[in-house]
């Protein structure tokens, strides 16, 4: 297996090969390209995070326990009800404070060791079905809740999958001992389009899958870019 390291060094240099020439060919600004390439580098390392422990899983965890944390304050704030510190425009309530630390406990440790506990390493988590899921559901959380254009959601929920693709590549690259012309045993375990070892996770992860492609809508401005920057 490729070390922590060896794929964010891979992931950056992909990154750059692949937006560079977007950006030199005027077919995006330079600031939202460098977004672009930040979301190749995070698609690279989002395999890892079913390694118990790992930085990948810590920071994905992580972010998701502050996200829950400001979203439940955000949820519970209107309600005004023991006002503990008033700024203008803004009131902080008992119940919103706790409410937020409490999510917040919730996600980054209880919810952490239950993901830790229900998968393994190259399991699920390395699959396509996976990679798509991870593209498709920023996608739609970008058009649902995000004011970011949609040709950039699209475009960046691309890079996502691309920067996914990579690091499953670079696993099984790593399964090939060419000095001793010998495949190892992990060959094969990292590229899947699901996991047959789990057909219950796999078919509720296809499920999750069909039902994003039908919420979502038809890509029109992506197909649009694509034809005029690189087909026409």
């Amino acid at each position: 297996m490729a070390n922590f390291t060896t794929h964010v060094t891979v992931a950056g240099m992909a990154a750059v090969a692949v937006v560079s020439p977007i950006a030199a060919m005027g077919l995006l600004p330079w600031p939202d390209s460098l977004v672009l390439a930040l979301f190749v580098v995070m698609g690279t390392l989002l395999p890892d995070i079913d390694v118990n422990g790992g930085r990948p899983q810590r920071w994905l965890f992580g972010t998701l326990a502050l996200a829950g944390a400001i979203l439940a304050f955000h949820l519970v704030a209107d309600l005004k009800v023991f006002s503990l510190v008033a700024v203008p425009g803004q009131v902080f309530t008992v119940e919103a404070i706790a409410l937020a630390i409490l999510v917040w406990f919730l996600i980054r440790h209880p919810a952490a060791t239950l993901f830790q506990k229900m998968t393994r390493h190259r399991g699920l988590c390395h699959s396509l079905v996976v990679a798509a899921l991870w593209g498709l559901g920023w996608v739609y959380l970008g058009l649902t809740w995000l004011s970011t254009p949609d040709l950039l959601v699209w475009l960046q929920g691309l890079a996502l999958f691309v920067g996914f693709l990579i690091h499953l590549i670079l696993d099984e690259l790593y399964s090939v001992d060419i000095n001793s012309a010998r495949i190892k045993r992990s060959f094969g375990s990292a590229f899947k389009i699901w996991e047959p070892a789990f057909p219950l996770g796999s078919l509720l992860a296809t499920a999750a899958l069909g039902l994003l492609l039908w919420q979502l809508p038809y890509p029109h401005e992506l197909m649009e870019w694509l034809r005029v920057g690189f087909l026409s």
